[in-house]
């Protein structure tokens, strides 16, 4: 491992877009085509986060003869033929493009780790021109679902960074949680969908409010 090199890790949802009205959409869908009633809006923007079938454990109704996992293959096939149309709404949030230019530009390593399907991440970077900008990309399709730090520990082997010089960037307790159970440091942005109340009792080791402050911190962050 190159004691040179840094690795800036980044959740996608919530982070790079704003896909809350594209998930809270995709589950009332998913519910549908299931055969169920619609769930809470504000119960499945509250699980945006969380591994896709855990999340609709969540807020799935009691008493009808359908699994997670049966609700998670439609979404994931809704969410999917949306993508072919060219119909994700997730807009970027604003300066996350010149961010992450900055970063390379300042010899980083970036990737991203999400719990969205690999599926849902190939369109959405598509869609924003960021497929080869990124130098990893991780999804729960491959991996381990956050907070588990699997994901993290497969990008630093795999580009040889040591974890003094990796940062985990995301806006949930899950990514918070990925951080800290891979002993790097965590930043936790508030523009997303957790409280900085959660970020901070997930462990966060720095909070942000906006693409500025955390161009500002970066530059303090293994220089």
């Amino acid at each position: 491992m190159s004691e040179d090199l840094k690795l800036a890790l980044f959740d996608y949802d919530g982070t790079i877009v704003n896909s809350a009205i594209m998930i809270v959409k995709g589950a009332i869908e998913a519910f549908r085509m299931c055969g169920l009633p619609d769930p809470d809006p504000e119960k499945v923007r509250e699980n945006i986060g969380k591994p896709l079938a855990i999340a609709l454990d969540d807020y799935m109704p009691p008493g009808f003869n359908v699994t997670p996992e049966q609700i998670s293959d439609a979404y994931r096939s809704w969410y999917a033929e949306q993508g072919r149309l060219g119909l994700q709404n997730e807009p970027l949030y604003p300066g996350l493009v010149e961010l992450l230019n900055e970063l390379k530009e300042s010899n980083w390593l970036i990737g991203i780790a999400t719990n969205k399907s690999r599926i849902g991440l190939t369109n959405g970077l598509a869609k924003h021109n960021l497929s080869k900008i990124f130098d990893i990309t991780m999804s729960t399709d491959e991996n381990i679902p956050k907070p588990n730090p699997a994901m993290a520990i497969r990008a630093m082997n795999d580009l040889g960074v040591q974890k003094e010089r990796c940062v985990m960037i995301g806006d949930t307790i899950n990514d918070i949680g990925l951080g800290v159970n891979a002993g790097i440091v965590s930043i936790g942005v508030t523009w997303g969908y957790n409280s900085k109340e959660l970020l901070c009792s997930a462990g966060a080791s720095y909070l942000v409010n906006d693409t500025i402050e955390l161009s500002k911190l970066m530059k303090t962050i293994c220089p």
